[in-house]
């Protein structure tokens, strides 16, 4: 299991969010009453302290290791829709398997945009959320709750609803977003969403 957390000239971003999923999988996989605080866990080194770095924890009943790496955001443009009715990513897994195997089939495409069931949920490393003209909505379907997404959803600033395969033409723009990628940092036109 593994979190990312974004680094913003040496502050963890957005870490009640991190320490809610990190422990709530903790639970659930591993048993596990305690708490951790990625507070007392995160020391960012002098040389990630400036701009936008990238932390991963690595953890499962206990905290194993923690990273810190630059970052620099994919150019994405394009996303491929790949159905999969059986994929779970229900928890930050390292073991990311089933996800780079649908990957490879994006064709031309940048990334893809995973259907399962018929309703979409997620990029290969992303949440999205669709732009009608007026406001945000993210699939309530998506395959793993990220803490970007959560976070907007609790500000209001989207908002969650079933979107069929189907009803993706009905929406002007896409946004990625994720621990790294802020809403509308990453665009995807509709018309760039194929089959």
């Amino acid at each position: 299991m593994f979190e990312t957390i974004r680094i913003n000239n040496g502050r963890a971003a957005n870490l009640s969010y991190h320490n809610r999923r990190m422990n709530e999988s903790r639970r659930e996989l591993f048993g596990c009453a305690d708490t951790i605080d990625l507070n007392a866990v995160i020391a960012v080194p002098e040389e990630h302290r400036d701009g936008r770095r990238k932390c991963k924890v690595v953890y499962s009943d206990r905290v194993h290791e923690v990273l810190f790496e630059s970052y620099q955001a994919r150019a994405i443009r394009s996303l491929k829709i790949v159905t999969c009715d059986d994929i779970d990513y229900s928890h930050k897994y390292t073991d990311r398997e089933s996800i780079n195997a649908l990957f490879r089939l994006r064709g031309r495409c940048d990334d893809i945009l995973i259907v399962k069931n018929g309703l979409v949920t997620d990029t290969s490393f992303s949440n999205i959320a669709f732009h009608d003209g007026s406001r945000w909505i993210t699939p309530r379907s998506c395959l793993l709750r990220g803490t970007r997404r959560d976070q907007l959803i609790s500000q209001g600033t989207i908002i969650e609803d079933d979107i069929r395969e189907h009803d993706i033409a009905v929406f002007r723009k896409a946004s990625l977003i994720n621990a790294m990628l802020d809403l509308g940092e990453t665009v995807v036109e509709t018309e760039n969403i194929v089959y």
